[in-house]
C-alpha cells in the first residue's frame, strides 16, 4: 500500500515542523476511518537536516539528480579508461552541484552549513553509486537520514516498511537472483550427494572384493601348507625306505 497523497508534502517540510504535521495528517486519516494509511503516516520518522536539503533538491531540481544517476550508470558501464574518467568527472561535477544547491537551500533558511554538513551531503551522494536504497530514496526525495562513515549501511528511508516502485523492482530482482543462485547450489549439492553415494557404493564393493580376496588367499596358503607337509612326509618315507634297502 502506498502512502496517501497528503503525506508526500511532509518531505518538503522543515524537520522541526515534520512531526507535528505528520501527527495531524495521521489523526485526520484515522478520523476518516483510513486506519492503515494513518498507521503508515504515523510510522514516518523525522528527516535529518541533510536529508531534508537533499529531498528538496530532488523535488525542486530533479534534473540535477538525474545527471548524477546518469553519470553513475555511465561509470558502471565504462569499457575503457577514458570512458571511466569521463564518467567519474561527470559524477564529481553532479555531486558538487547538488551539494552546493542543498547548501544554498539551507543558507536561505538561515541554517548554518558547517563543514560537517557538506561532508555528509557528499558522502550521501557518493553512496548513490553503490547503494540501491540510497539511489531510490534520493530520486524519490524521500531520504530520512544521511549516510555516514563513507556510505556504510545506507540511509534509512521513509519507505523501510513501504517500498517505492523502484525498491519493489530491485527487491524482486534480488529475490530472483537469490532463487537462481539457490537453484544452482541445489543442483551442485545434488551432484555432490550422488557422487558421494556412488563413491560409497564403490568403496563397499572394493571392501567386499578385498575381503573375498583375503579369504581366497587364506585358503590358498592353507593348501600350500598342507601340500608342503605332505611333501615332507613323502620325502621322509622315501628316505626311510631307501635306508632299509641298504
Amino acid at each position: 500500500m502506498n502512502l496517501p497523497d497528503e503525506a508526500e508534502a511532509l518531505f518538503e517540510l522543515a524537520p522541526e515542523n515534520f512531526t507535528a504535521e505528520r501527527d495531524r495528517i495521521a489523526g485526520d486519516l484515522k478520523k476518516q476511518g483510513d486506519i492503515e494509511p494513518a498507521a503508515l503516516v504515523k510510522a514516518l520518522k523525522r528527516p535529518s537536516v541533510t536529508a531534508y536539503a537533499l529531498n528538496l533538491v530532488a523535488r525542486r531540481h530533479p534534473a540535477l539528480v538525474d545527471d548524477l544517476l546518469e553519470a553513475d550508470e555511465q561509470f558502471r558501464n565504462s569499457r575503457s579508461r577514458t570512458e571511466m574518467d569521463d564518467a567519474k568527472a561527470a559524477r564529481q561535477k553532479a555531486i558538487s552541484v547538488i551539494s552546493s544547491t542543498a547548501a544554498s537551500i539551507l543558507g536561505d533558511q538561515d541554517r548554518t552549513v558547517t563543514a560537517q554538513v557538506r561532508e555528509r551531503l557528499t558522502e550521501t551522494l557518493l553512496a548513490v553509486a553503490t547503494d540501491d536504497r540510497t539511489r531510490a530514496a534520493l530520486k524519490a526525495g524521500r531520504l530520512l537520514k544521511e549516510v555516514e562513515g563513507g556510505g556504510f549501511g545506507g540511509p534509512v528511508t521513509a519507505f523501510d516498511t513501504l517500498p517505492t516502485d523502484d525498491e519493489d523492482r530491485m527487491r524482486r530482482e534480488r529475490i530472483e537472483k537469490l532463487r537462481s543462485e539457490a537453484e544452482a547450489k541445489q543442483v551442485e549439492a545434488n551432484k555432490a550427494r550422488a557422487d558421494s553415494e556412488r563413491a560409497d557404493h564403490e568403496s563397499k564393493e572394493l571392501a567386499e572384493a578385498s575381503a573375498a580376496a583375503g579369504e581366497r588367499a587364506g585358503k590358498l596358503a592353507n593348501i600350500a601348507r598342507k601340500a608342503g607337509e605332505l611333501a615332507e612326509a613323502k620325502l621322509a618315507e622315501a628316505e626311510e625306505l631307501e635306508g632299509s634297502s641298504g
